[in-house]
């Protein structure tokens, strides 16, 4: 695995609470760009897994270099599982107004 993924670590899960998108792209990123030079096909089953629209994925795959490509997936999967939380609360919500009294 990568050095500079090794040496961040993974963050606790309170640490996941104060870490910005920016910081969440860059770690996310670096082991997206681990994946793009040794796994990729880890890294598509992680994708498919995560429900990331494919030609998304493909275009930020057409990126000039790794950096910008890895930067870029890494956005793709954050929207994405902001996109799933935002779901849930509508839902989660929208089934307490439907319950009886």
């Amino acid at each position: 695995m990568n050095e500079e993924i090794k040496k961040l670590g993974e963050p606790s899960p309170g640490e996941y609470e104060t870490l910005n998108r920016q910081m969440l792209e860059e770690r996310l990123g670096l082991f997206i760009k681990d994946l793009l030079k040794h796994d990729i096909s880890r890294l598509v089953h992680l994708i498919y897994r995560h429900d990331v629209n494919e030609a998304s994925f493909n275009r930020a795959l057409g990126e000039p270099g790794i950096e910008r490509q890895a930067q870029a997936i890494a956005g793709l999967v954050i929207d994405r599982e902001l996109q799933k939380i935002e779901t849930r609360k509508r839902y989660k919500s929208s089934n307490k107004k439907n319950l009886p009294k």
